[in-house]
């Protein structure tokens, strides 16, 4: 569990020129009616499944979860949702990751163990690949030193895990060599010493310093989160005010904001008041988090405007009236044919749609979010927002 004290300073974050993204405040839990009544306790970290525009926020104390559904707007305690360990979560059908600064965990949905990985993480889970009919995460130790473990409760050692990253996907393998030559790691990282993959180099801060002769972070103890393209983010909290930092692929810093979200409990709470705070990065890259007085909680969220678009991201969002769909209409009409067939595509990958191109099926099966449940996009009803993304692509295609 990850506790925070802190103030937000007002500032409207501007990224690339593409838009003034700004916070989004999604709910405020006092504003909700609920059918069932509950003793008020602070949540103890959040989990997002994106897709169905949940969010969970894990009420340790209570014994359940509430449960915010973006789209109809409503909250819903649950006690069939199992408490997790760790603070980062991710769900993945009946799986259940998560991860705190001790190691990685995963369980099943009904709250079984099966891997318990006791060992000292600095940078979190670097990403999350398909194995099977599961899932391997990878990540690196206190040291640097790569190492992995699947749904199946497998622990792989440094050179397992780094020789199933050239077995599932050879071509990207061999992008990874040529960006750990292009920093001087190749022979590191064919000795499975560091973890490379794609353009990301995933590692401590601290070594990420040695290597880019600058720290891209705030500081050299946090956590990262990242997104599947690589893009990492880190979240710091400071006493008159709290910042994300964003690097790139490349490990350049891409921004540092101030979030500006006019928080009722950050403008009401004396020093002495418990408050705390957790965040969730999304596979591709929206930043939602909440934060938590004694008689309420507000959750937020940042949809993704920086750096290459992001065509899950952009899936998961839609296209809403708002500064978001602004942004949307800067990058659509620049995207190629192939693009907007892929974009369009990713839509309707979300609710488990079957592909019977063969270039599609490739693509989306390599997907950590993707499971192919047979269905036809003719079977699939789009909320509103990803129905006028839809209509928007359409509309270019043609």
């Amino acid at each position: 569990m990850k506790k925070n004290i802190f103030i937000m300073i007002l500032s409207f974050l501007f990224i690339f020129g593409l838009s003034a993204q700004t916070v989004e405040k999604l709910v405020r839990t006092e504003e909700i009616k609920l059918k069932v009544k509950i003793v008020n306790v602070m949540p103890e970290g959040i989990m997002v499944d994106e897709k169905n525009d949940d969010i969970y926020l894990i009420n340790g104390g209570s014994g359940g979860s509430w449960i915010y559904n973006c789209e109809n707007n409503f909250i819903l305690f649950d006690k069939n949702v199992p408490i997790l360990n760790g603070v980062e979560r991710v769900k993945l059908n009946e799986y259940l990751i998560s991860y705190f600064d001790t190691g990685v965990f995963i369980d099943n949905t009904k709250g079984e163990d099966i891997a318990n990985l006791n060992n000292k993480l600095q940078s979190g889970i670097s990403f999350i690949l398909k194995k099977g009919s599961g899932y391997i995460v990878y990540y690196v130790d206190k040291n640097g030193i790569p190492g992995a473990v699947d749904t199946e409760g497998k622990i792989y050692t440094n050179k397992e895990a780094v020789e199933y990253l050239k077995q599932y996907d050879s071509d990207k393998y061999e992008e990874s060599l040529s960006r750990a030559e292009e920093l001087g790691l190749k022979y590191a990282f064919k000795n499975a010493e560091v973890l490379v993959w794609g353009k990301t180099y995933y590692s401590t801060i601290k070594n990420m310093q040695n290597v880019y002769g600058e720290i891209p972070y705030i500081r050299t103890s946090d956590l990262i989160q990242y997104d599947l393209k690589g893009y990492g983010y880190e979240f710091q909290d400071y006493l008159k005010g709290s910042e994300i930092c964003i690097v790139s692929p490349e490990g350049k810093r891409l921004n540092l904001f101030s979030i500006s979200e006019p928080s009722t409990i950050y403008s009401t709470y004396t020093w002495e008041q418990d408050h705390s705070s957790s965040w969730y990065v999304g596979f591709g890259g929206n930043i939602y988090y909440y934060v938590a007085g004694s008689k309420f909680t507000e959750v937020f969220r940042i949809r993704r405007t920086w750096g290459d678009p992001d065509f899950y991201a952009m899936a998961i969002n839609g296209y809403t009236e708002d500064e978001y769909g602004k942004y949307v209409d800067k990058v659509i009409p620049t995207l190629s044919k192939a693009d907007l067939r892929l974009l369009r595509n990713t839509i309707f990958a979300l609710y488990g749609v079957h592909f019977k191109s063969e270039d599609l099926a490739k693509h989306f099966d390599k997907q950590v979010w993707y499971t192919d449940e047979g269905k036809t996009s003719a079977l699939v009803q789009l909320p509103a927002h990803r129905q006028a993304l839809l209509e928007k692509i359409q509309a270019l295609e043609k």
